[in-house]
């Protein structure tokens, strides 16, 4: 009378694969991290280099202007560095992925990450692209 198998009956139902989306999901989100990461220090470094031009207020512009500067240089260099460091983890972790057979995740972290390279490369590509002099 009952069509279930012997292991639908010890409680081991098999599913099909639904987490199809949840693993495309994830792995866009660990495809973003970078981006994530980049976009924080950034802002991270634009308070510090305001903050360290008010602590420079007393001293002149040239003042305000070298501390900026300075504080800009480091925090963008140190985005920049995490970046890359974040990128290659990434990459390394997409490798693992096709290795043991997560295709959708690894595509979908692909994906994600060459979206974020044109996120990062678009205000290059519009400095190029947008006469910096228009005509009269």
């Amino acid at each position: 009378m009952s069509t279930l198998s012997s292991d639908e009956s010890q409680g081991q139902v098999q599913t099909l694969p639904s987490n199809v989306g949840s693993d495309a999901l994830r792995g866009a989100l660990v495809g973003l991290i970078p981006l994530g990461l980049l976009v924080v220090l950034i802002v991270i470094a634009l308070a510090v280099a305001a903050f360290a031009r008010q602590l420079s207020a007393a001293a002149g512009f040239f003042a305000q202007q070298q501390a900026a500067l300075s504080v800009l240089v480091a925090g963008l260099a140190l985005a920049l560095i995490v970046y890359a460091v974040a990128i290659v983890r990434i990459m390394r972790r997409v490798a693992l992925w096709q290795q043991m057979g997560g295709a959708v995740r690894a595509r979908a972290a692909l994906w994600a990450l060459g979206i974020t390279a044109l996120i990062v490369i678009l205000p290059l590509l519009l400095a190029l692209v947008l006469p910096q002099h228009p005509a009269p």
